[in-house]
Order: C-alpha cells, then sequence, then structure tokens
C-alpha cells in the first residue's frame, strides 16, 4: 500500500514531515496559510494515520519517501520527520530544495560527546513500557513535549483532542520509530548536505534541548539557526506568531531560484 498523503495548494511542491506518534493532520494549520503559494504534501509516516506499516531502516523508508514524492521540494520536518528529511538531503539530495528542520537532531540519544538529547535509557523506557501500555506512553510522550512550555496546558488540551479525532499509530510502528531515533546517528553525514538549511528549536524543550545549536554548527555549518525562548518541542503549535514568520520569510528567500 502506498502512503498516505493529503495535497492541497498550487506552486511549488512543499513537504510536511510529522514527529513520533502523531500524523499529517498535525500540520492543517500550517499546510492552509501556506497553500495559496505552495503545493503542499502532509505525509503520514508508515504506520502512523492512514498508511500502511513498512520496515523502518533508514534506507527503506527514504526509498519509501522519494518513490510518492516530488524532486525538488521544499522540505519541513518535526522530530523523528526532521531526521528523514536531513536523511533525504544527504542521500536523495534532487529530492530536497531545502530543509525546515523543527525540533529535531542527527542523533537523538546521547553520546560522551553529545549531551544534548534523550538518555538512551529513557528511550529504551519508553520502548519497553509501549508493550503493555501504548495509549499510556504517548501520552507520557505528548506531557514530556510540552513540559515547560509558557502554554503547556493549552498545548495539552489541543493534542488530547487531536488523539481523540485520529488513529493511533500501530505500535510495531512506534516501537520501529523508537528504535531508529535511539541507534540513527547523522553527524557525520550532515557536511554532506548542500542545500539552504534552517533550524527552529524551543528553548524549554526537553526532548530536543536548545544547546544542541552550537554542536550542530560543528557538523552542519550553513545551518541557520533560531531558537524560541518561551517554546518546548512544539513551537509551531505553541507560537506560530513567532515561528511562521520565519518559516514564510525563509520560503520567500528560496522561492526564486
Amino acid at each position: 500500500m502506498n502512503l498516505f498523503i493529503k495535497q492541497q495548494g498550487e506552486g511549488k511542491p512543499l513537504i510536511l514531515l510529522h514527529g513520533w506518534g502523531f500524523n499529517g493532520e498535525i500540520w492543517n494549520d500550517i499546510a492552509t496559510t501556506l497553500a495559496p503559494n505552495w503545493r503542499i504534501y502532509q505525509v503520514d509516516l508508515p504506520g502512523h494515520g492512514r498508511s500502511a506499516l513498512c520496515e523502518y531502516s533508514l534506507p527503506i523508508l527514504i526509498e519509501k519517501l522519494a518513490a510518492e514524492l516530488p524532486k525538488n521540494a521544499v522540505w519541513i520536518g518535526w522530530s523523528l520527520g526532521g531526521l528523514l528529511a536531513m536523511a533525504m538531503a544527504r542521500y536523495q539530495p534532487t529530492w530536497v530544495r531545502a530543509l525546515v528542520l523543527i525540533s529535531t537532531s542527527p542523533r537523538f540519544a546521547t553520546d560522551k560527546d553529545w549531551v544534548h538529547a534523550m538518555t538512551p535509557t529513557r528511550l529504551q523506557k519508553f520502548a519497553q513500557q509501549l508493550q503493555n501500555d501504548t495509549i499510556g506512553t504517548l501520552q507520557r510522550f505528548l506531557a514530556l513535549q510540552v513540559k515547560g512550555s509558557e502554554s503547556a496546558n493549552q498545548q495539552r488540551r489541543f493534542l488530547n483532542a487531536y488523539f481523540k479525532k485520529n488513529t493511533i499509530p500501530q505500535r510495531d510502528a512506534l516501537q520501529a520509530g523508537l528504535t531508529l531515533l535511539q541507534n540513527t546517528d547523522l553527524r557525520t553525514q550532515l557536511s554532506q548536505i548542500r542545500c539552504p538549511a534552517i533550524l527552529c528549536l524551543g528553548g524549554r524543550d526537553m526532548i530536543v534541548p536548545a544547546g544542541i545549536g552550537k554542536y550542530y554548527q560543528q557538523y552542519f555549518p550553513h545551518l541557520e539557526q533560531f531558537c524560541i525562548q518561551p517554546a518546548a518541542h512544539i513551537p509551531f503549535l505553541s507560537h506560530p506568531e513567532i515561528f511562521m514568520p520565519i518559516l514564510e520569510g525563509f520560503l520567500n528567500e528560496i522561492k526564486t531560484p
């Protein structure tokens, strides 16, 4: 079965990749805003939303995305989606005209020289909890994503309503996604990404801490960075009044080749 991809708008292609545990509907507000000037592709990653599950190795996921999405597109990736967008820009560069990375990392697990990330133990704990309590684990992860944000309660209500309206991802997809986050390290690949790229971080993010910015610079020197200080892991939802001008300014810069 093919990926489910919701399309709208006219113009050059722009692809939206969601994070772990969500689906393409999380982008609805942004997609509606951008659709007058762009052809929007809201992707449900395999095993999420209305997309069937497939093998969650990085090569297979990149192959599947490349098979079903247009070349020379702007790729916007949040969290897990950002990791996949970076991998596309590295291994399928003709597909990626520009990158917008949101609260994401080339390595989601800590290492001795990479401290601004989640510990492997914490990621493994989420994986173990999924076996017995998928819904509860998603709710705990949801709480972690908004923790520290000045609008945490408002975001939690929004996300709870989102989960009530949308299909819960398949457990196997969630397990495989956590394994991918725990084992993938793209740091040494970033210097080979040539397209324009920006990164938006949340100053209160508990999953991809804002301190990661200076470490990114070692591997991805032309990456332009922004930090929304009062935001947590979902700055495009919590602070659209700050995020959208940053996004639209970047898109206007790269719209004309």
